[in-house]
């Protein structure tokens, strides 16, 4: 068989295992007080027969230890029986701690040379004849004592002894409640063959915590059949119809196509894991195949009485969802994949909460799963049984499940908040027919002194908090308190043999009561009980007796209700801590809305953060560990509102009247951000225009480009906003020295025309002198031709040349003729 072990990962945030609490630490009063010991330690561990009916003899067992300075040579043992059955449970009470009750002496025995400081082992055999048992009438508990003697060292101990003469009694019907939350669990393989124990237990009906359910891989939904290519063309074709036509068309039914097969998920491949999923999967398949029926708590066991008087119907919502949600067979834990006929989807709550609504955390359902105001925890059907069972099918380790689609009565109606925040505020939100809430241990006692056990059922007007005795009313479960504080004592050693014993005297004593009326009974172990095969024993020793009919919680919830009188019902007291809880955490999650709408898939961003929401009002903590846990939460949507910034930046210099100004954002979240980002600057001689809709990739950086506009010159601060597109801030902590030097422009642009005008002046005195060059170095070279060779008719010259050359000739000749007498 394959052992029932846990990995940390199969049940979502995996809870830390639980501390002993103090409730299992003290003995109840309920056991009287401890006896005083003087050099010996007695320790009574075991009775044979538990219930005595026509056995011959009592053995009784168990250990001395001497705790003496010195071995003692011996030492003398004698038992005492009382010779009364209490009539009540305080008389009990009162036998376990008299010093010297009234009892008869029944035997006796000597224990030698017993070491000192070592447990030394007894049996005593009491022949039957030699207790007081001899009216039939006086059935039912008497109190045994052992006691050890020494010279000047004496001990004592003392259990109950059952007698069951046969007397005809009308069974009671016995219910119990055992909560398997956050708070005790262990995570342990030992825990969940205990856990497995009481789910086949007759009586017991386990709260369970869907958060511990260990979760296969597989989907737990049939994916939605896809449209066929024929489908989509007449969709298609309907839809151009529809837009000329302006008639709305129906689009086609998906029952008319094919579901479409979902696809298992891979087994995996180390071999750790893969024995990890193996276990899981075999524990879910027990204890869905084991169990009759299970309430199901919210996520993390979070108290509904908190969240009823915080008036918080988005958080109420979240936690009615969760018990809704809670998966009933192995195929909705996702151990076995979907198939188009089974979707595990529970049915919507229809009902909501009375209580004054507070502030949604969310402007629009799909922003927030948190955001619509929600219904009490199924409010529609008061259980909601598994499927009917059907073919086995292959598990995710390749394992066969007989039943996939078989599980558990899965109880969805059943309120229970914690002891402070239980109250009339509470029960308004939760008086709805086919509901019903536990009461705590101390609450709903009967206002009178009644000689008798009276129902456990019990009818409150929402309203005043009084006992309705004409049907009416919330129905509520008062518990037994002393059944309830004994189950919750985590005992161990001879203390484990006592409070077997004194659960199964206690029911003897409300037999005995009023023999021929059957009576109800209930009573839950505490939040923090520590689930292991102690406790499965002492629900063995409540349920198992003749007297007893054990009873499961839904007849119990549909028994009579009582007719006597209960103390009033307050409104129920809601922590400052747990209060400053809650508030926190909405407005957080009001303050995320305007981010997560700046993504492509808000249901995402939120769905990082509600988990949180309720293991942070778990009802077993206290107020203060819920509001650590609630500013754990606020801390991480915070670290998000700030995760998308503006990269710091040195001073930047612009010149011209226009340009884009670069902006470097940077994004740290696991999604792509919308973003609009602008430049706040102190000075009017800047503009800017934002940047819209701008994507920013995840987990990096993006430049945004901005248009600026620069009227003149000068140093001016700007500030970088980033927002989202419906204008809320996300950063606009970062700012930048700008240098305006928007005149330069121009300037350049003069000094720029003015050179090339230089230039080309330049060019053209340049391009002169270089045509008075050539044309002083033609007529040197002209006149030089003249003096050494007669001109030639023939020679052709260029028509300025011949203008140049008669010039010269003229001048020339005016020359000669100045010289000639």
């Amino acid at each position: 068989m394959v052992p029932f072990g846990l990995s940390i990962h199969e049940a979502g945030a995996a809870p830390a295992p639980a501390e002993t609490s103090a409730v299992e630490q003290s003995r109840p009063s309920v056991m009287g007080t401890v006896p005083t010991d003087s050099g010996l330690v007695v320790t009574i561990t075991q009775l044979s027969p538990r219930i005595i009916t026509t056995e011959e003899e009592v053995v009784i067992s168990g250990t001395l230890r001497n705790d003496s300075p010195t071995t003692l040579a011996a030492v003398s043992l004698e038992v005492f029986v009382a010779n009364e059955t209490p009539i009540s449970v305080s008389a009990m009470t009162t036998q376990l701690s008299e010093d010297e009750p009234d009892a008869t002496h029944a035997a006796s025995t000597k224990l030698t040379d017993v070491l000192r400081g070592v447990n030394t082992a007894f049996e005593i055999r009491i022949p039957t004849a030699s207790l007081p048992l001899s009216d039939s009438n006086e059935w039912g508990p008497r109190v045994a004592t052992v006691t050890a003697s020494s010279g000047e060292f004496s001990g004592k101990d003392r259990t109950i002894l059952v007698w069951d003469s046969g007397e005809q009694v009308a069974a009671s019907r016995v219910s119990t409640v055992v909560p398997w939350t956050s708070a005790n669990a262990a995570q342990t393989q030992s825990e969940r063959s205990a856990l497995l124990s009481l789910a086949g237990t007759s009586g017991v009906t386990l709260a369970v915590d869907p958060l511990l359910i260990p979760r296969g891989p597989q989907p737990t939904t049939a994916p939605s059949p896809s449209p066929t290519e024929e489908e989509e063309a007449q969709s298609d074709g309907q839809s151009s119809q529809s837009g000329q036509s302006g008639v709305p068309t129906a689009s086609p039914s998906p029952s008319t196509s094919a579901s479409p097969t979902p696809t298992p998920a891979p087994t995996a491949t180390d071999p750790a894991q893969r024995s990890r999923d193996l276990q899981s999967e075999a524990f879910v398949s027990s204890f869905m195949s084991t169990a009759s029926e299970v309430i199901a708590l919210p996520d993390a066991d979070a108290d509904l009485g908190a969240l009823a008087l915080s008036g918080n119907t988005g958080f109420w919502g979240l936690a009615s969802e969760s018990i809704n949600a809670f998966p009933g067979t192995p195929r909705a834990a996702g151990w076995v994949a979907p198939t188009s006929s089974h979707n595990s989807g529970p049915a919507s709550p229809s009902a909501s909460p009375s209580a004054t609504p507070s502030a949604s955390p969310s402007a629009t359902p799909s922003a927030s799963p948190s955001a619509t105001p929600s219904a009490s925890p199924s409010a529609s059907p008061s259980a909601t049984p598994s499927a009917s069972p059907t073919a086995s099918s292959t598990g995710q380790n390749a394992s066969t499940t007989t039943r996939p689609d078989a599980g558990p009565t899965i109880l969805r109606n059943v309120g229970w908040p914690d002891d402070a925040t239980f109250g009339t505020t509470f029960l308004s939100n939760f008086a709805a027919a086919d509901q019903i809430s536990i009461a705590p241990a101390s609450a709903l006692t009967p206002t009178d002194d009644v000689p008798f056990t009276s129902m456990a059922r019990v009818n409150v007007n929402p309203a005043t908090g009084d006992t309705s005795t004409n049907g009416t009313g919330a129905r509520v479960l008062a518990q037994q308190a002393d059944i309830s504080a004994i189950l919750s004592w985590n005992a161990n050693g001879g203390d484990e043999l006592d409070a077997e014993q004194a659960l199964t005297a206690i029911t003897a004593i409300i037999a005995r009561e009023r023999p021929s009326s059957s009576r109800t009974i209930f009573a839950t172990a505490a939040r923090g009980t520590t689930i292991n095969d102690r406790l499965a024993s002492r629900a063995s020793a409540l349920l198992s007796p003749r007297w007893v009919s054990a009873t499961s919680f839904s007849v119990m919830a549909a028994s009579e209700p009582t007719d006597v009188d209960r103390t009033t019902v307050g409104a129920g007291t809601l922590a400052e801590e747990t209060a400053t809880a809650i508030d926190d955490m909405a407005t957080s999650l009001t303050a995320l809305i305007p981010l997560a709408n700046a993504t492509d898939d808000p249901d995402a961003v939120f769905d990082s953060i509600t988990p949180q929401v309720l293991p942070a009002l778990t009802a077993g903590h206290t107020p203060t560990e819920q509001l650590d846990a609630a500013t754990a939460m606020t801390n991480q949507v915070t670290t998000m509102l700030t995760s998308v910034t503006v990269e710091p930046s040195s001073a930047v210099n612009l010149i011209n009247k226009s340009a884009n100004f670069p902006v470097l954002v940077r994004n740290n979240l696991d999604w792509p951000v919308y973003v609009d980002v602008t430049l706040i600057p102190d000075d009017p001689r800047l503009q800017a225009t934002p940047a819209m809709s701008q994507e920013l990739a995840a987990h990096g950086a993006t430049t945004v480009e901005v248009p600026v506009g620069a009227i003149g010159s000068g140093d001016i601060e700007v500030t970088y906003k980033v927002t989202t597109p419906d204008g809320h801030v996300l950063d606009d902590s970062q700012t930048v020295i700008v240098r305006m030097r928007a005149g330069w422009e121009d300037a350049i642009t003069a000094v720029i025309a003015a050179l090339f005008g230089l230039l080309f002046i330049a060019g053209i005195t340049r391009s002169l002198r270089s045509r008075a060059a050539r044309k002083a170095q033609a007529a040197a070279s002209d006149s030089a031709s003249g003096t050494d060779e007669p001109a030639s008719c023939d020679d052709t010259e260029d028509p300025a040349q011949a203008s140049d050359t008669a010039d010269d000739s003229t001048d020339s000749d005016t020359a000669t003729m100045k010289e000639t007498p």
